[in-house]
C-alpha cells in the first residue's frame, strides 16, 4: 500500500497533465518486471475500482468505536482538518503496532474479494487489523478502497503517452446468436453473441465483432442460415455447437450480465470448426483463472 499511496499523492499534488504523465512513465519503468501490479494499478486509475465491503457510514462508526471517541469530537476534528476521510485516517494512525508489516495492494484487493459475502463482524475485524499496519496516508487510501469510493486522480488521456502491454486472456466460447448487418457493402453477419457454460446451461457472456477470413466467413454464414432456430429482427438464435476462441484484456465482475462477469476489449481470434462443446469455458473454470488476471468488481458498497 505504501508504494501505491505515494503514487496517488504524487498524482494529486501535480497540476499539469504533462507532469502527471512523467510520474506515470516513471512508475511504469520502475515496475516493468511486475506486469500484474502495473495492470492492477492501471485498472484502479481508470476507475475499474473494486466493490466496497463496508459503507462509508459504517466505516466512520467503526473508526469511532475503535479509538473510543464520540461523534461530536470527530466532527469537531473534521472542522480543523477539513476532510472527513483525512480526519478518520489521522485519528486511526496511533493504532499502528510496533511489528507493523507492509501490506500489498494485491493482498488488500484479494482479501476484499473473499470477504464480500462474509459476516459483518469478520469484515470489521479485518479492517481494524489492516489499520494497525498502515500509516495515516495509507489508511486514507485504504478506506476509499474498502468503501468503494476510490476515484482516479488521472484523466484517461494521461495513459496515452505511455504504452502498456498486457498479456491477453484467451477463452473458448460457444456461438448462441448472430446479428445481421452490412459487411463491405453487402448484407452479412456482423456480430456474434458468445456463451459460457454454467450449471444451468449456456448463458450469454460477450458480444464480438465478426472478423474472419472470407472463406470462413462464407462458411459460417451459410451454416447460420441453415441452422437458425428463431429470428428476432436481425438476430438469429442458433444451436450451441460452434466454438470460437476470443481474446480479451480483462475479466470484471458485473451483476448486469447473466454470467456475472464482463470482458473488456473482446476480439474474435479463430473459429474452432469441429471442436467439442466440452472445450468451452465454464463459469467454474473462469473463476479458476481470475486470480491471474484483473478482476475488479464494480457495484455499490454495502
Amino acid at each position: 500500500m505504501k508504494q501505491f499511496s505515494l503514487l496517488i499523492d504524487a498524482l494529486l499534488l501535480l497540476r499539469f497533465e504533462k507532469d502527471k504523465q512523467e510520474v506515470w512513465a516513471d512508475f511504469i519503468r520502475s515496475n516493468q518486471e511486475n506486469e500484474f501490479y502495473v495492470g492492477m494499478v492501471t485498472a484502479l486509475l481508470k476507475n475499474e475500482y473494486p466493490k466496497g465491503v463496508i459503507s462509508s457510514k459504517n466505516l466512520k462508526l467503526l473508526a469511532m468505536e475503535t479509538v473510543g471517541i464520540p461523534n461530536w469530537l470527530l466532527d469537531e476534528s473534521k472542522h480543523f482538518v477539513g476532510d472527513m476521510s483525512e480526519t478518520i485516517a489521522l485519528i486511526l494512525s496511533p493504532l499502528q503496532s510496533e511489528s507493523k508489516v507492509d501490506i500489498g495492494l494485491n493482498d488488500v484487493l484479494t482479501a476484499m474479494d473473499g470477504l464480500r459475502f462474509r459476516d459483518s463482524n469478520e469484515i470489521c475485524d479485518w479492517i481494524v487489523s489492516q489499520w494497525q499496519n498502515l500509516s495515516a496516508r495509507e489508511i486514507q487510501v485504504f478506506n476509499k478502497l474498502v468503501t468503494g469510493s476510490f476515484r482516479s486522480p488521472f484523466t484517461p488521456a494521461s495513459f496515452s503517452d505511455v504504452e502498456i502491454h498486457f498479456e491477453p486472456i484467451e477463452l473458448k466460447l460457444v456461438l448462441l446468436y448472430a446479428e445481421r448487418g452490412r459487411v463491405d457493402g453487402r448484407n452479412g453477419f456482423t456480430e456474434f453473441t458468445m456463451g459460457i457454460g454454467s450449471a444451468s446451461g449456456w448463458v450469454t457472456f460477450s458480444k464480438v465483432a465478426v472478423q474472419l477470413a472470407e472463406l470462413e466467413r462464407s462458411s459460417i454464414e451459410q451454416w447460420i442460415i441453415e441452422n437458425t432456430q428463431e429470428k428476432f429482427g436481425p438476430v438469429h438464435r442458433l444451436p450451441a455447437v460452434q466454438i470460437f476462441t476470443i481474446e480479451c484484456r480483462s475479466i470484471i465482475e458485473s451483476k448486469r450480465n447473466k454470467s456475472g462477469y464482463r470482458v473488456t476489449d473482446a476480439t474474435l481470434i479463430s473459429w474452432e470448426n469441429g471442436a467439442s462443446v466440452e472445450q468451452v469455458t465454464t463459469i467454474e473454470s473462469l473463476r479458476a483463472i481470475l486470480p491471474k488476471h484483473l478482476d475488479f468488481p464494480q457495484n455499490d458498497s454495502l
